[in-house]
């Protein structure tokens, strides 16, 4: 006889995922090719691309960057980064 064995319980780490969705198509088809100062995203379906800066940045933050900036096209917003100084009305 001897006692009744315990369930392991193994610890399953969540990692950040390569291939991201597009916010214009919604297909899980946007890969980032990093270069030495910038990064291109891009949409394996419908082709869209963007070259963002990648200084500091993990690639979550690029691809943020890179919806947001779709957003900001659809919706017609600037917003207080994206304004240029000429407009800034001094």
């Amino acid at each position: 006889m001897g006692r009744r064995r315990r369930r392991v319980l193994h610890v399953v780490k969540k990692t950040l995922p390569k291939v991201f969705t597009c916010p214009n198509c919604g297909m899980v088809s946007v890969r980032l090719q990093a270069k030495q100062d910038t990064t291109i995203i891009s949409c394996g379906s419908c082709g869209r691309s963007k070259e963002v800066s990648n200084q500091g940045k993990e690639p979550i933050d690029i691809y943020n960057e890179f919806v947001d900036s779709f957003n900001q096209e659809q919706t017609g917003v600037i917003t207080p980064e994206t304004t240029p100084a000429s407009q800034s009305g001094t």
